[in-house]
């Protein structure tokens, strides 16, 4: 029974087992160095303007705070740079720059106008006060020749002393003259002569009276008189400035003369005009006619001499 039993036991099939799972060796791992930083974004324009100032070997936030500065002042030598190199440009220019009357195609025709003296008003004596002063009465106290018109450049011409019957000696009926003069109270008379190398003659009268009415007297008179050279001088209305106009009387020869492809213009010009207690005669002449700028020149010259 035993062995029946141990029989069927013996010839059972062992039960199926599964077979061995061989373990497999993980895969040998190769050694991996640290791994490599992501590459940085590319910078915004901005920002690239900034790399190119910053200093080779930093990077990162600590490296951008000095930028700004450096930016700052490179802009400042920048702008000083420029400043400077106008600067020096634009003096150059003008001291080598020519004169537009040196230019070709550009030069100024002469106008026949005078290089005068820097105009100063002469001293007054101790305790007078100017013409214009108040109360003053327009009245002239400086030595008359210092009022007269300086010479221009390269001319000498001095101020000569002259009674009042030699300025009658001019007009073409002097004995009238010199009575006129006398009724008014004239006082003192002064010349001053100039030839210009153009050959224009400039004459220069200055008269003194003993007041502005006697003055005016005088100077309402003498604008109808006639010199005896140059004759024939006829009221013009060519002006000399706005401020004397008014109170100027400007006379002019009938002859005329110019040179060829020139506008003729009057061989003499004379000025009429009074100023506080002092008439005043301006008189060129030229026999290849006289210069309208020369003549406007020397009478706003004049009048300004006894402002």
């Amino acid at each position: 029974m035993t062995e029946q039993n141990a029989q069927p036991e013996q010839n059972a099939q062992p039960a199926p087992t599964e077979p061995p799972v061989r373990a497999v060796a993980p895969p040998p791992v190769p050694e991996q160095s640290a791994p490599a930083p992501d590459p940085a974004p590319a910078p915004a324009p901005a920002e690239a303007d900034a790399d190119a100032d910053a200093v080779p070997g930093t990077e990162g936030p600590a490296a951008e705070r000095p930028r700004r500065p450096r930016r700052k002042v490179r802009a400042r030598w920048v702008a000083a740079v420029l400043v400077a190199v106008l600067t020096g440009t634009g003096a150059a220019a003008a001291v080598i720059a020519p004169e537009r009357t040196e230019l070709p195609g550009l030069r100024t025709p002469n106008d026949g106008r005078y290089v005068l003296p820097e105009l100063t008003l002469p001293p007054l004596p101790s305790g007078r006060p100017a013409p214009s002063a108040s109360g003053a009465g327009n009245r002239h106290h400086a030595d008359l020749r210092q009022l007269l018109l300086p010479a221009p450049a390269g001319v000498t011409a001095a101020a000569e002393r002259k009674g009042c019957g030699d300025y009658a000696e001019l007009e073409k009926e002097p004995a009238e003259a010199r009575a006129i003069l006398l009724q008014n109270g004239c006082r003192d008379a002064v010349r001053r002569v100039w030839t210009a190398p153009d050959g224009t003659r400039t004459e220069l009268w200055l008269l003194r009276f003993g007041s502005e009415d006697e003055a005016k007297a005088h100077y309402l008179v003498m604008n109808y008189g006639q010199l005896k050279e140059p004759a024939g001088l006829e009221a013009s209305v060519d002006g000399i400035a706005p401020e004397m106009d008014r109170i100027t009387t400007v006379k002019v020869s009938a002859d005329k003369a110019g040179k060829p492809g020139e506008q003729p213009r009057p061989v003499a010009r004379a000025a009429y005009f009074q100023r506080g207690d002092v008439t005043a005669l301006v008189l060129t002449a030229n026999q290849e006619g006289v210069p309208l700028q020369a003549f406007r020149q020397v009478a706003m010259g004049q009048f300004g001499m006894l402002g």
